[in-house]
């Protein structure tokens, strides 16, 4: 599979606190960092002076009014790249800046990634987030840690956005849920703000943080006080993948399939000791979306899926809040 990870020359730009991602690529570092700066460095992020040049119709600098639009260069090692095209209104924010601007909101705690796919066009760090909790601590000790993320464009695509990514510590499964109408999970800065409007958007950020963990851990633990027999699950399962009538383009073949890898999460090690709750159907269903998904062999296939796995892909997401929204239904 092609890695989605970006790379400078033989240098991967990602790097992880102990454990190796997924992906076995960049650097895994053992050390307590809690400075962004030595982050950046790790994971080959720092110093790339990314910057707007000029685009001249037929590439000719001739006059002033043959200026046709902004190019995103950046320096990266020894080599410059172009990572998009922008407006007149568009703020350049450095790696640098958007890192800070995650410290800033949780100052001392430890960076766990840092990294940059779409070859360099997107990048993304985390930090570990104290405000974990375990569901029954005296028997199954369920974990669920919580990292703050960030991530920003060089590309016009994205602001400096992120939020606060609950994970499930014995399968890394990223639980990205919209639990409620009245709290929000992500927060988004765009790249033509103010200086005020980022402290403003800073404060909304930390609140929206502690707020979503408070009200995720009350969601998991009425879920996990729920039970859900295997017809319940399977259920669910083909209520959101029906069973095709005919066997069209092996259609039929797919949808079996997919029936075995949910099956294969209902009844799989990590799940064991919270199968039969709600608690243990949400995740069999998001750990059979995330990790089970066919990847294609391409880059965008690849790219989708480090994205799913860190918790800013749309449709993944979209996926686990309607997981969410058909288990609480059996109530």
């Amino acid at each position: 599979m092609v890695a989605a990870i970006a790379s400078n020359g033989s240098s991967d730009l990602f790097a992880s606190h102990r454990e190796p991602a997924w992906h076995g690529l960049g650097t895994v570092f053992t050390e307590e960092v809690t400075d962004y700066m030595r982050m950046l460095d790790l994971a080959g992020l720092s110093g790339w002076n990314v910057r707007e040049e000029d685009l001249y119709l037929d590439g000719q600098p001739e006059t002033e009014w043959a200026v046709a639009a902004k190019a995103i260069v950046a320096t990266m090692g020894d080599t410059e790249r172009v990572l998009g095209v922008t407006g007149s209104r568009y703020e350049i924010v450095q790696n640098e800046d958007a890192f800070s601007f995650l410290q800033s909101l949780h100052d001392g705690a430890r960076w766990e990634t840092a990294g940059a796919i779409k070859d360099g066009r997107v990048v993304f760090g985390s930090m570990a987030f104290d405000r974990d909790f375990t569901l029954d601590p005296t028997g199954v000790a369920d974990v669920v840690k919580s990292y703050l993320l960030v991530h920003t464009s060089h590309d016009g695509s994205t602001g400096v956005a992120g939020g606060v990514t609950p994970v499930r510590v014995v399968c890394q499964n990223t639980l990205n849920l919209a639990i409620s109408s009245g709290i929000k999970q992500k927060f988004n800065i765009r790249h033509t703000i103010k200086a005020d409007e980022r402290m403003r958007a800073e404060a909304e950020a930390w609140r929206v943080a502690h707020t979503y963990m408070d009200a995720f851990e009350a969601e998991a633990q009425s879920l996990y006080a729920q039970s859900v027999s295997d017809s319940q699950f399977f259920g669910i399962v083909e209520q959101m993948f029906p069973k095709p009538e005919d066997n069209v383009k092996g259609a039929l073949t797919k949808w079996e399939n997919r029936q075995g890898l949910f099956a294969q999460a209902w009844q799989g090690a990590p799940n064991a000791g919270i199968k039969g709750t709600g608690w243990g159907a949400l995740n069999a269903l998001t750990e059979a979306n995330q990790w089970g998904r066919k990847t294609q062999n391409t880059k965008n296939g690849s790219e989708n899926f480090a994205a799913a796995g860190a918790g800013f892909d749309i449709p993944t997401n979209q996926f686990r809040n309607d997981a969410l929204t058909a288990v609480k239904s059996l109530v």
